[in-house]
């Protein structure tokens, strides 16, 4: 799931500088001469090692698949990277403690026996940003990659067959092959996946990691508008026109400028509807249908979720995911807070994991008091709600009852309406009290 990284250690030691060039990557290829940049750099099984020893600096670049495999058609799987980590490190000669990740692609390959060239073409845009073509390769006489840009990452999506044919990396006779690519060439990004201040080389093997990455992958695949059969039947017209438009930046651009805030955010809910309704009529394509389980066959096998799948998006319309880890003394069970987003993962034993009335999983102790899904642990010891959705919930009647009884007050009244205010006996201590 993990291809490209790039990471930076900082304020070396000339012990940890003596280490580097001891290290196999550097050991093997590196002549002993500086560059005019006072650089010492190797270049070796896909990786780029480059060492400033006037300034402290290492930097590691390279694509872990390269390093372990020799190429970088197949994407390594968990059981693999808890090898590959550790043999990087110790290539590097540092800790993979000490290298801190700043880059970092999260991969998934989606295999097919037709070309992907129809795919890549359909891709439209992502969140407002358009899918542009990249010059192809020189050789090549069509396009064999499309990005759309943010400022924390990269989408990416390309024929990686025909990518790796080139340097005589071949697939078996028939089949093709497509990778999706979510790029963060920031730290903050990396960081932001499970909500830490760092992450570094070792982290890549943990757990935890893994499930934040893989639920990323998946949000980012489905935000992905795309230009897929459209299905009219029992439409209005405003209603086909509506999907006709495919969530077109320029259509909600120029529909913005012309409407009301409230027209807009109602034609922006039933576009959102109609999307949804015409995906069940029409059915998933076969990329859709093969996105996860080729995500799932790179997760580790010890983990298992209530729906057999490892992987879950936590949103705050989900359940939480609750990943059972066989293997662990003591068992461990991995909970994806759904408040927390993708990142807010808790780890308790099974003893501590409760049922309510709904079947949904709960900790006892840490407890939203709207959802009653798990308060991740990063969150304050006296907080009561898993996130903002569930915390304005809970507070939203209380606000709106006070405000409309602020508004009645405002004017003459011939007497005192506050007992007989008809709100909810939770709220109206809170609301008497304006």
């Amino acid at each position: 799931m993990f291809d490209w990284l790039k990471t930076i250690t900082k304020d070396l030691q000339d012990v940890e500088i003596n280490a580097v060039r001891r290290g196999a990557l550097f050991a093997a290829k590196w002549d002993g001469v500086q560059d005019k940049f006072g650089r010492e750099q190797v270049k070796d099984r896909g990786m780029t090692v480059s060492l400033y020893p006037s300034k402290g600096l290492l930097i590691v670049e390279g694509a872990l698949p390269t390093f372990a495999n020799g190429n970088n058609l197949h994407l390594l799987q968990y059981s693999e990277m808890q090898l590959a980590i550790p043999a990087l490190a110790a290539a590097v000669g540092l800790p993979g403690s000490r290298l801190r990740l700043v880059g970092l692609e999260l991969s998934n390959d989606l295999d097919s026996t037709t070309s992907p060239r129809s795919f890549l073409q359909s891709l439209q845009h992502h969140k407002g940003s358009k899918f542009t073509a990249r010059k192809p390769p020189k050789g090549v006489a069509r396009p064999l990659e499309y990005f759309a840009t943010h400022t924390d990452f990269v989408l990416k999506c390309y024929d990686k067959g025909t990518w790796e044919k080139r340097h005589d990396n071949h697939l078996p006779a028939g089949q093709y092959r497509t990778r999706f690519e979510v790029v963060m060439e920031r730290a903050r990004a990396i960081n932001a996946l499970w909500n830490r201040s760092e992450t570094t080389l070792a982290d890549l093997t943990s757990l935890e990691f893994y499930a934040a990455a893989a639920a990323q992958l998946e949000q980012r695949w489905k935000e992905i508008v795309r230009d897929k059969p459209l299905d009219y039947n029992g439409l209005s017209s405003k209603d086909r026109g509506l999907l006709s438009s495919r969530g077109s930046v320029a259509h909600w651009r120029g529909l913005k400028a012309v409407v009301s805030p409230a027209t807009y955010k109602r034609d922006k809910r039933r576009y959102a509807e109609l999307v949804e309704a015409c995906a069940k009529r029409v059915g998933p394509d076969v990329y859709d249908q093969r996105f996860t389980p080729a995500l799932a066959a790179l997760l580790p096998p010890v983990a298992t979720t209530q729906n057999d799948t490892f992987f879950h998006t936590s949103s705050l319309l989900e359940l939480p995911c609750v990943l059972v880890v066989k293997d662990a003394a003591p068992p461990l069970v991995v909970v994806a807070d759904a408040g927390a987003g993708a990142g807010g993962l808790l780890l308790c034993p099974p003893a501590y994991l409760v049922a309510d009335d709904d079947d949904r999983p709960t900790t006892a102790g840490r407890c939203c008091l709207t959802c009653s899904a798990p308060i991740a642990s990063h969150r304050k010891p006296e907080a009561q709600y898993c996130g903002k959705q569930c915390r304005n919930a809970a507070s939203n009647p209380g606000h709106n009852a006070r405000r409309t009884l602020r508004k009645i007050e405002s004017q003459w009244q011939l007497f005192d309406q506050r007992p007989f205010i008809r709100v909810p006996e939770q709220i109206r201590a809170f609301v008497l009290a304006a």
